[in-house]
């Protein structure tokens, strides 16, 4: 079933509203998910109230608050990823709210595998579990952004399908790094190396950057001139 825009023909047909809500509800699903990060680091409790025991049971929580603001940041690009292929769409049926649904799944899941991989850094089946879930995530991303881009749907305008915040490689980098740390981890002697591989994405969005200021000289030269008065 798809759902065209508000229309005067179509006046029970509420689709500008629709769309709203499903944003307006994915946004509500990401600050929930990214409030219940904080939520898994519990205060201490101190046996012994001395400033020793107080500065060791923090520095005992800092693997944690590094699984926290590495789920903080990945759930805030997953957000802005989704703030941006979502300004663009006007039509929208029952494939595309599954599709969202699940997408926000996994961002739900976050906080869950955020806090196993802080909890137990050193082990192997938390930092797969951690890159799994993240990949997961991105595959869905690359799954939207392609059913928007594609015009059979016509869930875009056809002269934005081509813009570079469809571009199915930006959701690829961290798929390809990630999966690379899961194989570096599996099979090397040492799993640490493979821990950090994560890093790499940093160089590879600055490397995307050149990409997409290309493509989006190549798709604002394609767009039509607005005459000025």
């Amino acid at each position: 079933m798809s759902h065209s825009p508000d229309t005067g023909l179509h006046p029970y047909d509420r689709t500008e509203f629709q769309l709203e809500r499903i944003i307006l509800f994915s946004d509500a699903v990401f600050a929930i998910a990214i409030t219940l990060l904080i939520i898994e680091i519990k205060v201490p409790e101190l046996h012994h109230r001395t400033e020793h025991e107080a500065l060791v049971s923090l520095l005992r929580l800092i693997p944690k608050f590094v699984g926290f603001f590495i789920g903080f940041f990945v759930i805030a690009t997953y957000w802005a990823a989704h703030h941006r292929i979502f300004r663009f769409v006007r039509h929208y049926n029952d494939g595309l709210i599954w599709l969202n649904i699940f997408f926000l799944l996994s961002n739900v899941l976050m906080p869950f595998t955020s806090a196993y991989y802080g909890e137990y850094p050193q082990l192997n089946v938390p930092f797969v579990l951690y890159c799994t879930s993240v990949i997961g995530t991105r595959l869905l991303q690359l799954r939207m952004q392609s059913s928007l881009a594609n015009p059979k749907y016509g869930f875009v305008h056809p002269d934005v399908a081509a813009h570079p915040d469809l571009d199915p490689w930006r959701p690829l980098i961290p798929v390809s790094v990630f999966l690379l740390g899961i194989i570096l981890v599996l099979t090397l002697p040492s799993p640490w190396f493979g821990r950090f591989v994560p890093i790499l994405i940093f160089p590879f969005v600055l490397l995307y950057g050149r990409r997409y200021r290309r493509l989006l000289r190549e798709f604002e030269a394609r767009q039509p001139l607005v005459p000025t008065h």
